[in-house]
């Protein structure tokens, strides 16, 4: 393989770490030039450095998705070093851990500016710079828990289940501009975001067991979601719009 991304250039939010981070080094082996869009400066630099040590390109652009004057600030970078996007992966996320009496009006405004206003900011000015290539693949972040109640999430499980249906609405519109919208719904991955919601639980290992039973192929790593969005940035998925894409390890089968 190695080219199934040759000559594109790829818009990553929230790349510094985690399934991110393996996705821009993913895409960037593939032969797209990536722009990794994060507020961890140290961290995006290094999978930057890491990218270009293994003869890719890449570049940072500090900016915070909720803040509209960033993006315009990243798109403007991401334009004029790398080139007219063609894949925007809108991957960053956060994930709001406790019960609807118990979570804060801040916090679950919080949880959806992150997952979901994010989407819709970012998109909204990367789409006309896509539009000047003649269109491209969009990628919104879903999550397995838009189709599993989770009582201890229900601001991440609604915020994703609003991921998975703007993608939808996203691609409906979309289409006559040859812009691809679909979304990617992992199940529980190994990521640095899971290890922290456990450090949150009185008996973390006792979660994690419960967690991954619940998966018939147990917990995933960041590569087996990566690759998903290696395919769906490609030309290989050229047919597939509008579409939810489980790489959730069987949880949705029992």
């Amino acid at each position: 393989m190695a080219n199934r991304l040759n000559n594109k250039v790829a818009i990553i939010t929230g790349a510094a770490r985690g399934i991110g981070a393996k996705s821009a080094e993913f895409f960037a082996q593939e032969g797209a030039s990536v722009a990794i869009w994060d507020i961890n400066t140290e961290r995006a630099t290094e999978v930057i450095e890491k990218i270009q040590s293994n003869g890719g390109r890449g570049i940072f652009c500090q900016c915070d998705v909720t803040k509209s004057q960033e993006i315009e600030k990243a798109v403007d970078k991401t334009v004029s070093q790398l080139g007219f996007p063609h894949i925007l992966f809108n991957n960053a996320g956060i994930a709001v851990v406790g019960e609807l009496e118990e979570i804060s009006p801040e916090d679950w405004d919080r949880q959806y500016n992150v997952n979901v206003k994010s989407i819709y900011l970012v998109s909204r000015s990367v789409i006309p710079a896509m539009r000047q290539v003649g269109g491209g693949s969009i990628i919104n972040m879903g999550s397995e828990s838009a189709y599993v109640g989770f009582p201890m999430h229900p601001a991440y499980t609604s915020s994703k289940a609003a991921v998975v249906h703007l993608t939808r609405s996203m691609a409906v519109r979309y289409a006559k501009d040859n812009i691809r919208v679909n979304s990617l719904c992992p199940g529980t991955i190994n990521t640095e975001l899971f290890s922290e919601f456990l450090a949150q639980q009185p008996d973390p290992e006792a979660v994690r067991t419960e967690i991954r039973d619940m998966h018939p192929l147990g917990i995933g790593e960041p590569e087996d979601i990566a690759w998903a969005a290696v395919y769906l940035a490609s030309d290989e998925s050229k047919y597939m719009t509008g579409a939810p894409m489980l790489v959730e390890g069987g949880i949705l089968t029992l």
